[in-house]
């Protein structure tokens, strides 16, 4: 990468209106967003406005390029693409492929917490998991491969390393195609493809200067369990800024799932995805960074686009993630044994774990990352255990069931791998996530106040629902639960068989802290 694409800190003040004092945490006020690149820089300043009107830092992101390209200045030489501008089949498969290794792209993140990509032009279709050619339309020819490299490596690189990442518009295109979805390339010629007609519900018609602009229709979100919904609190959103022409298409056999959708004339058009497979990776096809804009400048059409607060509530929701983001510290220290243990015998025996405890690859990265917060949440003045010693505290804790006998078996190499990950630093849960259940152990669960069964996980919201521990009762002729009741809020599923992780209520919470044998539901 040309290393005169640094970060460069924004340092433009803003006048934020008291409509939003009171807004940041001083938590947030810490907390680096990175705006992925782009060629046009003005593009930057509605994001800018965002990100500080939720109380975060703005940093606009270098130039990402796939290692071995040519560029003339900051645009991918012409030989790369074809005569509309895509990029030619031959090197998307490469970019595809290598991603963004072979670049300097870990020294441009060390200090990120989060990213937001922002809207644009259209994406080569050539990047799709199974390639398209173009639209063929003319009209709609807007290609912007430079860019297109440049997020794509940066995305992969967030995904792969689960930096929180907030896409709008093109962002949640690119997190579709990156993820290995299709995109519908033009929706009047979808709609047209259906017998039916678009009549501009996704972005205004041409004024008389040929101009377009954003309009305001309303959002459906389908899925009360998904982060969306932990943001907008609401099936429907309400007047959302929308200016596009693409949209995410089938997502079949992809770890995206849908949350919202526009329906128009009997057809569904996607407004929201996510990463089941991510902590925090979502996409909207609107804009709300758009209403900030229009809102802290007073302009008169603001009023027609969703409110000032609830606009900012995506990127509270973003920093709020960023500033529980997982930086790990590895255990990778054997030179301290304990009771003769090497550490392959370590490695194995953690790998043994999380087997046991999840039953999957996926699982196991939770519990063995929950593990080491665990360790480290109950060692705060350790400086550099060895891994022997974690090991003999997990053996000894009470906390994994039966860890003692798990010295005396062994797991596949794929376990292996993932005990070296997850000790390596690449932990998949936040560090304050310290609460792991089976259902049988819950009481029940509280979402918005209703009570449900555990057992009920369409219930479950990130970051809402509030699981009560049941005092000790038979199940199934065994003993469960705890002499002191408690609660704790609720965070993910790592599976899809997983039982809930999560994190303690501070001490102010307003949940009430005992659970009777009455209120046991099952």
């Amino acid at each position: 990468m040309n290393r005169s694409f640094k970060i460069f800190l924004i340092t433009i003040s803003l006048v934020v209106g008291a409509a939003i004092n009171g807004w940041a945490a001083d938590q947030a006020a810490e907390v680096t967003i990175g705006i992925a690149w782009q060629q046009k820089a003005s593009n930057f300043y509605r994001a800018i406005q965002a990100i500080k009107a939720a109380g975060g830092k703005p940093v606009i992101l270098p130039q990402m390029r796939p290692a071995g390209f040519a560029y003339d200045g900051t645009e991918i030489q012409a030989k790369y693409l074809d005569g509309n501008g895509i990029l030619l089949q031959q090197y998307a498969d490469m970019v595809k492929r290598d991603t963004y290794h072979g670049t300097d792209i870990d020294s441009v993140m060390r200090d990120i917490d989060a990213v937001v990509f922002l809207g644009g032009g259209d994406i080569s279709p050539t990047l799709f998991a199974s390639p398209e050619p173009w639209h063929g339309i003319e009209a709609e020819l807007n290609y912007q491969t430079t860019r297109d490299l440049s997020e794509y490596l940066t995305m992969t690189y967030c995904l792969d390393h689960d930096i929180p990442i907030l896409g709008l518009c093109r962002g949640m295109q690119m997190l579709t195609v990156v993820s290995g979805a299709p995109l519908i390339q033009d929706l009047g010629a979808y709609y047209r493809s259906l017998g039916k007609q678009d009549r501009y519900v996704h972005r205004s018609a041409r004024d008389a200067d040929g101009n377009r602009h954003y309009t305001p229709h309303d959002v459906t979100v389908t899925d009360t369990t998904s982060l969306l919904y932990s943001i907008c609190r609401t099936t429907t959103i309400h007047n959302v800024p929308s200016w596009h022409h693409q949209a995410a298409g089938d997502i079949s056999g992809t770890p995206l799932r849908v949350t919202a959708v526009t329906t128009h004339d009997g057809v569904d058009v996607i407004e929201a995805v996510e990463r089941t497979d991510r902590h925090f990776a979502l996409g909207v096809q609107f804009h709300p960074e758009e209403a900030v804009r229009m809102h802290l400048a007073g302009e008169p059409q603001a009023t027609q686009f969703m409110p000032l607060e609830d606009a900012v509530k995506y990127f509270k929701a973003l920093i709020g993630a960023a500033s529980r983001r997982i930086k790990a510290k590895a255990y990778t220290r054997s030179d301290v044994t304990v009771n003769g243990k090497t550490a392959d015998e370590c490695y194995m025996f953690f790998a043994v774990l999380g087997k046991a405890e999840q039953g999957s690859p996926a699982g196991a990265e939770a519990e063995l990352s929950l593990l080491l917060n665990l360790y480290e949440s109950r060692h705060p003045g350790a400086a550099d255990p060895s891994i022997q010693e974690v090991a003999q505290w997990a053996t000894d804790c009470g906390w994994f069931a039966h860890a003692s006998r798990r010295w005396e078996t062994t797991a596949g190499p794929e376990y292996v791998a993932v005990a070296h990950s997850v000790l390596g630093g690449k932990r998949v849960m936040p560090s304050y996530i310290l609460e792991h259940d089976c259902v049988e152990d819950l009481a029940y669960i509280e979402t918005d106040g209703v009570r449900y069964s555990p057992y009920q996980k369409d219930k479950y919201v990130s970051g809402v629902t509030v699981c009560y521990q049941a005092t000790v009762h038979e199940h199934n002729g065994r003993r469960f639960g705890f002499r002191k009741p408690s609660h704790w809020i609720f965070y993910s599923f790592p599976t899809a068989k997983s039982d809930p992780f999560g994190y303690l209520c501070g001490d102010d919470c307003p949940h009430h802290n005992s659970v009777s044998e009455e209120d046991i539901v099952r």
